[in-house]
């Protein structure tokens, strides 16, 4: 009996899931975990038939909530004719499976792998966004007891409504965070890992402002003539070959509220500077999961150069 290795590019919307890692464990065969995403992909690969129980190993953890655009996983799959997976077989049989059962992931695309292949420990960089949209307070349309944003937005980006907000300072305090650092005071509070290396490097923070217009026509009430103009669209970008718990949404938050002027840039050096959960700044609090999106995990070209898509080449 062949066993067969598979990478899996998926997404997914985190909404419904208690996150991507499988929460319910123990026992032969593994139960049913249908409120994760690891848990859903197992489930998925059930349907495939195989002779083992497909265990899915994921190359990032994300919490409640947090979507993925592009994100990695791998499985070992028997077979009892000791034949391959066509992995475009099991992409439309997961995609058959997560449609029929109304799961918001889908599966983008299957390679077959080689065996050594660690889909975590050989990512060489993660790529994050988070999405905000940030309203004028003194404008009609998004006065703080009449916050209008449209529908497509929800649960999907950040909303602020807010008389003040410096895009320019907001760039500016990004610059920070690029390179080597240690950036436990950007970590969340994790009881598991007291004694964790909290030294990572960014490759990048970049902020965006994007134009947003592939709304519907309804989506915006007559009495909005200008909606677009009261509405500032910001995506934040962030890479790095791993990322602390939380860190992301903690080092936004902190730009965003440089940007409202609730700190000042020596706020944010002395965070870099002495690192320790007891150098974060109170006025800043830790962005919610629904605007964050890991969008790429990336390999090596020599990993790439191995990845199979047609099961009679070989690996």
């Amino acid at each position: 009996m062949s066993a067969f290795k598979y990478l899996m590019h998926f997404a997914y919307i985190g909404k419904p899931f208690r996150g991507s890692q499988r929460q319910i464990l123990g026992g032969f065969p593994r139960p049913d975990d249908p409120l994760t995403v690891q848990g859903r992909l197992e489930m998925a690969l059930k349907k495939l038939n195989p002779c083992n129980e497909p265990i899915v190993y994921l190359s990032s953890r994300t919490d409640s909530g947090v979507h993925a655009i592009n994100t990695t996983c791998t499985v070992n799959l028997y077979r009892s004719n000791g034949m391959v997976y066509f992995p475009r077989s099991i992409t439309i049989c997961l995609n058959s499976y997560f449609k029929k059962q109304d799961v918001p992931i889908r599966i983008l695309k299957t390679y077959l792998v080689p065996d050594t292949f660690n889909c975590r420990h050989k990512a060489i960089s993660r790529t994050y966004m988070y999405r905000l949209t940030v309203g004028k307070a003194n404008s009609i349309n998004c006065a703080p007891n009449y916050q209008f944003i449209p529908i497509e937005e929800w649960d999907r980006s950040l909303f602020y409504c807010t008389d003040t907000f410096d895009l320019d300072k907001m760039r500016e305090g990004a610059n920070l965070f690029e390179g080597y650092h240690d950036f436990r005071s950007f970590m969340g509070n994790h009881k598991n890992e007291p004694d964790k290396v909290t030294r990572r490097i960014i490759e990048y923070v970049k902020i965006q402002q994007v134009d947003r217009y592939g709304y519907s026509t309804y989506s915006w009430p007559k009495i909005i003539e200008t909606p677009f103009d009261d509405y500032l669209f910001i995506d934040v970008y962030m890479k790095s070959p791993g990322f602390l718990y939380r860190q992301v949404r903690r080092i936004v938050a902190a730009l965003v509220a440089l940007a409202q002027g609730k700190v000042t840039i020596r706020d944010l050096k002395l965070m870099l500077e002495i690192p320790s959960r007891h150098s974060w700044c109170p006025q800043i609090k830790t962005l919610p999961a629904h605007g964050l999106y890991l969008c790429e995990v990336e390999y090596s070209k020599e990993d790439l150069d191995t990845f199979r898509t047609d099961p009679e080449s070989g690996i």
